[in-house]
């Protein structure tokens, strides 16, 4: 179950867990050995190439993961499996989201 959907299904919000996680070694222990037993799918098995293409523009556009896999019909948690396990990916979808980004 994924972080945030696990934490709205308690009432409290997903920072809050990572908080938790940050002060608490038994509590991201815990969370590690969760993680590590769940299913992932298949990265991408579930989106169309046209998913992805409009995915990747609305990518480029906006710069924000979540929002360009919604607006392309894909589940946001397939797009952050998929950056886990596709390391080009990942570099990809970086490079999308920081275009526009002013140089600091």
């Amino acid at each position: 179950m994924a972080t945030t959907k696990a934490a709205a299904e308690v009432g409290i919000t997903s920072a809050t867990v990572y908080q938790r996680r940050r002060r608490d070694a038994d509590f991201a222990e815990a969370m590690d050995r969760a993680t590590a037993t769940r299913s992932t799918p298949e990265p991408g098995a579930a989106a169309t190439g046209a998913q992805w293409t409009a995915f990747y523009e609305h990518l480029a556009a906006h710069g924000v993961l979540r929002q360009a896999a919604l607006a392309a019909g894909i589940r946001p948690e397939t797009v952050y499996d998929r950056r886990r396990s596709d390391t080009d990916f990942a570099t990809q979808t970086d490079q999308l989201r920081l275009q526009d980004e002013p140089a600091r």
